[in-house]
């Protein structure tokens, strides 16, 4: 009989990290690291310029009768995402619609996320959250915010710049509390990061109308120029590898972002 998705036996948390095994758990973690570095996830595996990032892997549940089989398999195949400079996972989304709750895998770098929260403590400390906080407690903490603040901590965690987590902030707040009109050709207009499989889209944040870049944007355009160069140069190799996480880190480590 299967239990919540889970095989007679369930999981423990060694069973859940330990190295994958069968053909299946190796294929499928191939395909969510190849997802993962052609999006903006590339930007939080190598050098940890945003300290998480989300958007490869997304699905749902239904709150009654929930069926977790989906779930468990993808945590599973994320283990080699779980050591020392990482932590991958699955975010099951507080807030139902239509008695249906949105789950996405997350990656998390380590060190970023840990000097991101020492620089905004500001912020964080309040939470509870301090840079030893373990990264699955931070997602959960933040999905539970209040809207404006969790949108803060949603910025802070995905590296956008702070003028603009600050703009996006005040100015969805102020359109609606006066249901005003709201959206991008409206109030705002994207800054767009490039990703290997797309120009725009990926890597994006709001700013105001006519905005001319900053030292901030530049500062993140320069950064992840010199990341995607490098992975573009790395990418026959992270493929061709029987196992990629060594190239991987090794990747990481030549371009770690000075926290």
């Amino acid at each position: 009989m299967l239990a919540w998705g889970c095989a007679a036996r369930p999981l423990n948390s060694a069973d859940r990290d330990a190295p994958l095994t069968s053909i299946e758990e190796t294929s499928r973690f191939r395909e969510l690291l190849t997802t993962a570095l052609a999006r903006e996830a590339l930007y939080t595996l190598v050098g940890g310029l945003k300290p998480l990032s989300t958007g490869f892997w997304q699905g749902e549940m239904t709150v009654e009768g929930a069926d977790l089989a989906e779930l468990v398999r993808v945590r599973r195949a994320l283990a080699p995402l779980r050591d020392e400079t990482y932590y991958a996972d699955m975010q099951v989304f507080a807030t139902a619609h239509d008695g249906k709750r949105t789950i996405e895998a997350y990656v998390v770098h380590r060190a970023s996320l840990a000097a991101m929260i020492e620089r905004e403590q500001e912020f964080w400390s309040p939470l509870g959250i301090a840079p030893c906080t373990h990264p699955a407690e931070v997602v959960a903490v933040v999905d539970r915010l209040p809207r404006a603040q969790r949108w803060r901590a949603y910025g802070l965690l995905f590296g956008y710049p702070r003028y603009a987590i600050d703009f996006f902030v005040d100015a969805t707040e102020r359109g609606r509390a006066s249901d005003a009109e709201m959206g991008p050709g409206v109030d705002r207009e994207f800054l767009h990061i490039p990703t290997a499989s797309a120009e725009t889209g990926h890597f994006t944040w709001a700013v105001p109308m006519g905005h001319t870049e900053r030292v901030e944007d530049r500062a993140i355009r320069r950064m992840a120029d010199r990341i995607l160069i490098e992975f573009r140069r790395a990418a026959p190799n992270l493929s061709a590898a029987s196992d990629p996480m060594p190239r991987l880190r090794q990747l990481n480590r030549s371009m770690t972002v000075a926290p």
